[in-house]
Order: structure tokens, then C-alpha cells, then sequence
């Protein structure tokens, strides 16, 4: 019997949500999109009749999430909103007996996260979050490459990512300008750069940044403009109460530079800011006593590389003789095409893209089938968004944070006006 999910949010991201069902769907028929709901019908129908066209199966169209709930036959649902809904849906979610997926971040602050986390508990439903980079099979392969001493014993890791928007608001998305609605680079993309950290190099024991709004106006241009890559994507969606060039204030961080040191001793960097003119830099690595790991682009199909201290490099499937037990799991194989053991892929970035979604949902439903957890779930979800919050709360006490006192809300300077507008 087929596991029925409802795809809560039908903008850019429900929309490649939409095509993760698809692609899951040429694979695996244990999941069906019953329903998806947005507040613009026509929205939610654009979506949905692409499903429909791709699977033969159109999902209801609701508009309302509570009649959605009170109606719809479901198993769960996957909850890509904004992220201020995301505590707001998916705890009634659970309280009503479904199971959830809910795009990164997992919720608007930690005290957001920790009501998730305990109705998740106290419902015994399963809450998993669609973290995406760390299911690239690159990634992958870098862990393995790691936890086998391959650069010997990690020391530090470089995570830079620096480049411009030329002022425009990030992905043609207000309410990523917008502090109180969780937004800004390095909160809301630099959740995905601590997710990966934590997955490569373990525990974050504590954080030092510095962090500024150096561009407060912001325009909103179009999506083709932003990230034509993503564009046609996005193109359905709407953005209630701005038009196409308004001016749009960023009351969210958009620069953050910050150091990590690690529980295994590990230091790392993390810098984000879209706000380098003139300049960009992606500096992905990890060295340690044996050598230097450069990590691909997530999503890019590139080949690890180490260097060695004598210049020599590995890459390419001479990286796999160094890991001769590594093999992707049987989903991500099957996904990607019957691949076992694989160092570089060629594949469509909307393609990966889906590939990875599909996974996400399948590792959901593994979990609420088996009474297990899934790969990314509340803890996991925490852990990620505390080390980016770190960052912030570093940066307005002028101060070193512990990343479990920002978990577990016992530093929480920057997120209590978040809290306080939101009502929690």
C-alpha cells in the first residue's frame, strides 16, 4: 500500500519537491502525492498538474492547511512553506498522526526547533529534514574518505563562500531579506555549510564571528536574473505585496565570518556574505596530518581531491582504492542508475537536484515503515541550524557562544525578538 504524503507549499522549492516525487516515482511505487496545498490555488495547481502529467496521478488541491489535515487521507506530509510555518505546521501535523519532511532550516529559531523535537517525541512520529548536501554521492565519497584516514587526522577546514548579489534580495524571495523570518546567506544557505561540516568533521563545540548588514536596500529583481538556473522553477510563484524592482529592506544578516572549533580538536572557518563586489571565492577543503581534501561543489558531480604535502594529487577513481569498502546505499544506487562505486558523475543539475529529493522522501518513509529515525532528523536538523545561529549569537555578544547552549536556547540574544514577533 502506498505511503500518501501531501506537499505542503507549491512555490520554487515545493516545486522541485514536486519534481523529486516525479523522479522517485520512475523507481519506487511506495509513495504517492495525495494532496498539495498553497494559499494560491492556482499555485498549488500549477503543481499539481505536473505530477499529474508525469505520473498519471493528480493530487487534491487544497488551499487551507487545517481542512487539508481534517480531510485528506494521509500519511504525511512535506512541509515547504517559509520557515516561519514550519513549527506552526508541522507540529499540528504530528498531533493529528502524520509523519513529516520539512525543508532546512528545520524551524525559525531553536526554541521553534525544540517544540518540534518534543512533538515529535511525544507523538512518536517521525520529523525529517530535507538537508540535501549531504546526500550527494561526492559527499558521500568524502566522508568515507575522511573517516578512513585518507588525509590522516583532520586539523582545520576552510569554508568560504564569498561572492555579490549585486544587491538584489536572495533567490527573488522576500522574506529571505527579512531577520525575523529566519533569512539572510549565512542562515538560510549556511545552515546547508554546517550541516556539512558537522557530517565531515563531528560535533561543534563552540563559535567566534563577527557578523554586519552591510546592504540594507535590497531590489527585487527577477528570478532569471538571481539564479537563472533555478528560474523556470519559480516562475509560478508569487510574492504578496512586492512587484518586480521594489525596493526591499534586509533587516537579516547578510555577512558572517566565524571560527568553529570542533570537539575533535578540528578548527574550522566559515565565511558567507553576498555582499563581495567584485570579488568571489569558494574555498571548500579540509587538511589534516596526511594531506588536504578539496571538496566538489555539492550537486556539481566533481571528483574529490587530495593533495599531498609533496604536491601529489588523487582524484578520480583512484580515490576509490584508497576506500575499497565504500558503496552507495541500495536507494541512492538505484537513483543513480545502478551505481555502486562511482568517484565523479555527469548528470543535469535539475536532475541531482530531484535525485537527492527523491532520496529524502524514501528515507522519510523508511523510517515511519520501520519505527527507525531518519538520516536527518530533529537532532540532526538542530545540530545544523545551532552552528549557523552560532554565528549571529557570536556576533552580537562580541563573544565566543557554546553551539549547545544556542540548541538548547541558554544563548539566545539574537533569536528572542524572532521569538517574541512570532509568539513562542
Amino acid at each position: 500500500m502506498s505511503f500518501k504524503i501531501a506537499l505542503v507549499g507549491c512555490g520554487g522549492m515545493g516545486r522541485r519537491h514536486a519534481h523529486g516525487y516525479i523522479e522517485l516515482r520512475k523507481y519506487f511505487d511506495i509513495v504517492s502525492m495525495a494532496a498539495v496545498c498553497d494559499l494560491h490555488a492556482d499555485v498549488a495547481a500549477t503543481v499539481a498538474d505536473e505530477i499529474g502529467d508525469a505520473t498519471g496521478d493528480r493530487p487534491d488541491i487544497y488551499t487551507d492547511f487545517d481542512e487539508m489535515l481534517a480531510t485528506a487521507d494521509l500519511d504525511g506530509v512535506a512541509i515547504v512553506t517559509s520557515t516561519p510555518m514550519h513549527h506552526i505546521f508541522a507540529i499540528k501535523a504530528m498531533e493529528a498522526g502524520l509523519n513529516v519532511i520539512i525543508e532546512k532550516p528545520m524551524g525559525l529559531t531553536l526554541k521553534a526547533c525544540r517544540l518540534m523535537r518534543h512533538a515529535s517525541r511525544s507523538t512518536g512520529k517521525v520529523m525529517a529534514v530535507a538537508e540535501n548536501y549531504r546526500r550527494d554521492p561526492m559527499n558521500r565519497l568524502t566522508r568515507a574518505l575522511i573517516d578512513a584516514g585518507a588525509i590522516g587526522t583532520p586539523y582545520f577546514a576552510l569554508d568560504i563562500n564569498v561572492g555579490s548579489s549585486d544587491s538584489a534580495v536572495m533567490h527573488s524571495t522576500v522574506w529571505r531579506a527579512k531577520k525575523e523570518q529566519a533569512g539572510g546567506m549565512p542562515l538560510d544557505a549556511g545552515v546547508h555549510n554546517a550541516d556539512m561540516l558537522l557530517y565531515l568533521l563531528g560535533r561543534a563545540d563552540s563559535v567566534f564571528a563577527e557578523t554586519s548588514t552591510f546592504e540594507p536596500n535590497r531590489i527585487l529583481r527577477p528570478m532569471s536574473e538571481v539564479a537563472p538556473g533555478l528560474a523556470d522553477m519559480y516562475n509560478h510563484r508569487k510574492e504578496d505585496g512586492y512587484s518586480t524592482g521594489d525596493m526591499v529592506e534586509q533587516t537579516a544578516v547578510d555577512s558572517a565570518f566565524g571560527v568553529i572549533r570542533f570537539s575533535s580538536g578540528a578548527i574550522g572557518q566559515l565565511m558567507m556574505t553576498d555582499s563581495s563586489h567584485g570579488q568571489s571565492l569558494d574555498v571548500s577543503t579540509i587538511s589534516g596530518s596526511g594531506g588536504t581534501m578539496y571538496r566538489p561543489r555539492s550537486r556539481s558531480g566533481e571528483s574529490p581531491r587530495i593533495v599531498r604535502n609533496d604536491g601529489s594529487e588523487i582524484t578520480g577513481d583512484a580515490l576509490l582504492d584508497l576506500v575499497p569498502d565504500f558503496q552507495l546505499d541500495d536507494i541512492t544506487s538505484t537513483l543513480w542508475n545502478g551505481a555502486r562505486r562511482i568517484s565523479s558523475y555527469d548528470i543535469d543539475f535539475r536532475d541531482i537536484d530531484s535525485k537527492i529529493l527523491a532520496y529524502e522522501y524514501l528515507d522519510m518513509v523508511d523510517a515511519a515503515e520501520s519505527g527507525g529515525q531518519p538520516e536527518v532528523g530533529p537532532q540532526e536538523g538542530m545540530d545544523a541550524l545551532a552552528l549557523a545561529y552560532a554565528l549571529m549569537e557570536s556576533g552580537v555578544d562580541g563573544a565566543p557562544v557554546s553551539v549547545e547552549d544556542v540548541a538548547e536556547g541558554r544563548t539566545s540574544t539574537f533569536q528572542d525578538e524572532i521569538d517574541y514577533e512570532m509568539g513562542i
